[in-house]
């Protein structure tokens, strides 16, 4: 960008005589962040002329004496306007007080600049601090259910920074004031230019008077002005800037959404008892990282002993798993294969580092605790197709003879997987239900508001018929599996597409929309990739000082991903689903158009993410908390926005959709999701009881 737009994304104005006297220079003699500390050391954000020349004698450069007259290059429609006009024009902004908006958007930036210090009495120009007609599609404040709002025009969807009103032609001295004073005051305060870092904000507070000062004193932070925090990579705080006044937000963040239940509706499940447990969560686990030796360890050396404790603990978890399946016999480990005779059966456990097919056969290299070894297995055995349900790293088991020179020849391959029968349970008293809910994502234009509005009305009672009374009346868990918020900086030009570009206000319009469900219905809310949590698997939970509003509703149990909640005695294996990606990378004919059947490719491999590596980034934990120890009843995941569910040897897989419409990025990659759709389980049998559809509420479906 050039050094308008630079300028205006940090929130400093730019008067055109400065602009003339800096631009040959910029990001030749100087950088963006040397011009604005000189500003901010001077208690302006305006760079006038002044500004401009001592800067540039600072510098050790002359500063160059242009005719602003020569901006008629690029706006031809003032070529009438004398120097001495533009001069006096730009001495009206320096001295018009006002704030710079935060929030504008890169292609309003420049109009608003120009427009303002260089504008046609003749033709009547008008400033607008709002979208233009040619910056895309309009974003407005959501009202209320049932109003009419405007759609999204496809494309790109920008924030308005103001208002599209009709602005007072520009005449005489005293209404281009008018005028002036009008556009400049619709801009906030300084920021710092962050370089290389993730720039969020915490909820915002002014003074009294609405403006926020150049300068936060103690006095003034005792007296509510507090300061906005800019994190890194990590979540580490490295700058701290200026609130921005709240009532300088272009968009929602439903504060005012309100749903009271209907009255009169009969919700039987206030009268059933609450019996949950959350049976596995990763923020309960206690791990013991490894210390280095000595002084001259080294931080490498120690990641690299963490991961090989976390495949020790895999294998072992693994070979617990394998040994209840009373086929496998006994098990014998590699380095021990040349004490045994060639003709004798045995079965080795081990990591699968890698495979490969032959012209007879498929090769494996097999890897455990002792030593590492290849087995083949032919092509004509039955066992042989399981080659392709096989991931890297994944632990399974091979029976055989070993030849004696370095080769394992199987006949059988065991998959962890999961038993064919399952105990029963005992019955419940009555009938109670979840609603299973994945990929929100509050805070991007595809967010399908109005849709999940009117699920929220539908929970409070208002329901169409009889049935949806029944399901609705005994709807007593909710629980969401991941990507809650959109997130800011989660893929390249995201902000192009987001209503809410605050991390902060992306949470607390969740929380505002959630605030909503009834009291006596728990929610148990977990991360995802788009979360303001750790990126890498597992997810303990989300990081407390963005995710604060979720912490603050009565009936929300954050948990982990993965988390495994025990409802009435049933197990409910939650995870957000990433894993899904490896398995379409490795595993033929699976898609993201049918995630369950990934699901269950995983489910047999008992693990969340086998792989390591790929697409799926694993924390260097010393413990594997990803292994599937026990079989759940109900394995439920999302992330890839598809709902599908399917049975297998008892256990109930469903992916839940999501909550958007359809992104330019899953565009690119034939993703179609499927938005707005609500199943409902039965939590005695862990089973599908009823979808209810939501989508004809969701634009762009």
């Amino acid at each position: 960008m050039g050094l308008i737009e630079d300028l205006m994304a940090n929130n400093y104005l730019i008067t055109p005589s400065a602009y003339y006297l800096l631009v040959d220079g910029y990001k030749k003699d100087f950088t963006l962040a040397e011009l604005i500390k000189f500003a901010k050391a001077r208690g302006t954000f305006v760079i006038d002329s002044t500004v401009a020349r001592e800067f540039l004698m600072e510098k050790g450069m002359a500063p160059l004496e242009s005719s602003i007259s020569s901006s008629a290059e690029f706006h031809p429609h003032v070529e009438e306007q004398t120097s001495e006009d533009m001069a006096s024009e730009a001495e009206m902004l320096v001295e018009t007080p006002g704030t710079v908006e935060s929030s504008a958007v890169d292609g309003e930036i420049l109009e608003l600049t120009t427009v303002a210090a260089v504008h046609s009495a003749d033709e009547g120009t008008s400033i607008s601090t709002g979208t233009s007609s040619e910056s895309g599609g309009d974003m407005s404040e959501m009202g209320p259910l049932g109003q009419e709002e405007p759609n999204f025009s496809g494309g790109e969807s920008y924030i308005s920074t103001g208002t599209l009103e009709e602005s007072p032609l520009i005449g005489d001295s005293e209404s281009e004031t008018e005028v002036m004073e009008a556009s400049i005051s619709e801009v906030a305060d300084e920021t710092l230019p962050v370089e290389g870092g993730l720039s969020v904000e915490e909820a915002p507070t002014g003074n009294d008077n609405g403006n926020v000062p150049s300068y936060v004193s103690s006095e003034e932070a005792d007296n509510g002005v507090k300061p906005r925090i800019v994190y890194g990579d990590y979540g580490v705080p490295i700058a701290y800037v200026e609130e921005v006044p709240e009532e300088e937000k272009s968009y929602s963040v439903y504060s005012d959404f309100r749903i009271s239940p209907k009255e009169g509706f009969y919700y039987r499940a206030k009268e059933i008892p609450e019996d949950y447990e959350i049976a596995f969560d990763v923020k309960d686990v206690k791990f013991t990282i490894p210390k280095a030796k000595d002084a001259r360890g080294k931080e490498g050396e120690i990641i690299i002993k963490v991961y090989a404790d976390y495949f020790r603990s895999r294998l072992k978890k693994m070979r617990r798993i394998l040994r209840e399946n009373p086929e496998i016999g006994s098990v014998i480990d590699i380095a021990k294969l040349s004490y045994v005779r060639t003709d004798d059966d045995v079965t080795i456990i081990g990591l699968v580092n890698s495979k490969r097919e032959t012209a007879k056969g498929f090769m494996f290299e097999v890897e455990d605790n002792t030593g590492i070894i290849k087995v083949f297995i032919n092509r004509n055995n039955e066992d042989s197709k399981k080659f392709f349900e096989i991931m890297p790293d994944a632990v399974v088991a091979f029976k055989g003879r070993y030849s004696g020179r370095g080769i394992f020849f199987a006949d059988k391959i065991y998959l962890p997987d999961v038993p064919k029968f399952k105990r029963e349970k005992p019955p419940l008293e009555e009938k109670v239900y979840a609603v299973l809910l994945s990929d929100v994502h509050v805070g991007s234009n595809k967010f399908c508001e109005k849709a999940f509005m009117r699920f929220l009305e539908w929970l409070n009672g208002d329901v169409n018929n009889r049935a949806e009374e029944e399901l609705v009346s005994r709807i007593k868990y909710m629980i969401i599996a991941g990507d809650v918020v959109d997130g800011i900086g989660i893929y390249p030009g995201q902000y192009n597409e987001l209503a809410i570009p605050d991390i902060f206000d992306q949470y607390e319009a969740l929380a505002n929309l959630l605030s909503n469900v009834p009291d006596h219905i728990t929610m148990f809310i977990g991360p995802g990739n788009h979360d303001a949590a750790r990126t890498a698997l597992p997810q303990p939970g989300f990081y407390e000082e963005y995710a604060r509003p979720l912490l603050k509703l009565k009936n929300a149990v954050i948990i982990s991903n993965p988390a495994v909640v025990k409802l009435h005695g049933r197990d409910f294996l939650i995870a957000h689903g990433r894993g899904i990606e490896d398995v379409v990378s490795f595993i033929p004919n699976r898609t993201h158009h049918r995630p369950a059947e990934a699901m269950l490719d995983l489910l047999k491999l008992r693990h969340l993410a086998p792989t390591f590596g790929e697409k799926v980034p694993i924390a260097p934990d010393p413990e594997d908390t990803l292994v599937i120890e026990s079989v759940p009843d109900l394995f439920q995941a999302g992330h890839v926005h598809v709902m599908q569910y399917k049975i297998y040897n008892g256990v109930f897989l469903i992916n839940t959709g999501t909550w958007q419409a359809q992104t330019e990025f899953q565009k690119m990659v034939n993703i179609v999701p499927t938005p707005a759709r609500v199943p409902i389980i039965d939590v005695e049998t862990a089973r599908l009881r009823a979808v209810v559809h939501f989508d004809q509420y969701c634009e762009g479906v």
